[in-house]
């Protein structure tokens, strides 16, 4: 028994041995083979932290160089130098802008009346300055309808100024005048034509019958709308229908419209006595004759322009002739 145990126990003895022989060849061959080439080398990531690099047992920390502005620089090249900042320029001083020029004033010289040996009474209103442009209403021609009996281009008529600036559509009247001098003038029509109403201003005096008329083959509808006098609202659906109004009390600017056609406005001034007139194409007005010799307000009233007043005086066979001037209304 005790020599077998003894011949396990060497030959253990010997294992060891061995074993321990093979560690040491392992490691001088890798000693070797470490001094005979160099370990690789593994670049980082731009930006990442450096991390240890093990080469063959030896620990290497390799580190990249990150350019200043945040940006990596090339592999292995050092980063950019960054280029010197300008040098600053001083700050000129900004002056205010200059607020344009408000435009000139318009000059309105005040009525000049001249006497006149045949007994009218007649004149002009001129519009001085530049009024703003009148506005196309595109709606007619758009319209089914009004889009076929369209006559021209159809614009707004706040001021429909002809030459040398004559001013059409304004209210020349004698303000107050005798009882029961001068005649009742012919009866007046308001025309329903081309989707607008003609004329756009008009006058009668009170009680005075005046008719108003379609001229299209379709449906308007007339509604006025006055402050003072009783308003209606008809249809009239048949062209060539005509249909009779008065008006019994003083008002200017009563304000007709089709509900149909909502661009289609127009205004009738009804007056005490028949001594008036609406300017023309030109600005020209010719009053009825028959006033006794006197002396009258003459006033002039247009619907933007405003109203302007003259006293004229007339004489047994005179007349006067009256240029009156105005200006376009403020904004």
């Amino acid at each position: 028994m005790s020599s077998e145990a003894d011949r396990k126990s060497a030959a253990s003895d010997w294992l060891m041995v061995l074993l321990a022989l093979l560690l040491v060849i392992a490691t001088a061959a890798a000693v070797y083979f470490a001094l005979k080439s160099p370990g690789k080398q593994y670049a980082h990531e731009p930006g990442a932290r450096p991390r240890p690099i093990i080469t063959n047992q030896v620990v290497v920390v390799n580190v990249q160089e990150v350019a200043p502005s945040g940006k990596p620089g090339a592999h292995g090249a050092p980063a950019a130098t960054p280029a010197p900042a300008p040098e600053a320029k001083p700050v000129e001083e900004t002056k205010p802008a200059e607020k344009p020029a408000a435009p000139a004033a318009v000059v309105v010289n005040p009525p000049q009346v001249t006497a006149t040996t045949d007994g009218k009474i007649r004149g002009k209103v001129i519009l001085k300055g530049t009024p703003p442009p009148e506005s196309v209403i595109g709606a007619v021609k758009a319209d089914a309808n009004c889009g076929k009996v369209a006559v021209g281009t159809a614009r707004t008529r706040a001021y429909v100024v002809g030459a040398d600036g004559g001013l059409r559509y304004a209210l020349v009247r004698i303000v107050k005048s005798p009882a029961g001098a001068g005649k009742m003038p012919d009866p007046i029509l308001i025309d329903q034509l081309g989707c607008m109403y003609e004329p756009y201003v008009s006058a009668v005096v009170v009680g005075e019958t005046f008719k108003v008329k379609n001229s299209d083959p379709f449906m308007h509808n007339v509604n006025a709308t006055p402050k003072i006098n009783k308003g209606f609202n008809f249809a009239q659906a048949a062209k060539d229908q005509i249909n009779e109004k008065t008006f019994d009390k003083p008002e200017l600017a009563v304000k007709f419209a089709c509900n149909v056609h909502p661009w289609m406005v127009a205004y009738l001034h009804v007056l005490e006595n028949p001594f008036f007139a609406v300017t023309d194409d030109k600005g020209s007005f010719e009053l009825p004759d028959g006033l006794p010799p006197g002396k009258y307000d003459l006033e002039v009233n247009h619907l933007k322009a405003g109203v302007v007043k003259q006293e004229i005086e007339i004489a047994a066979g005179k007349g006067a002739e009256v240029v009156v001037e105005m200006a376009p209304a403020a904004k």
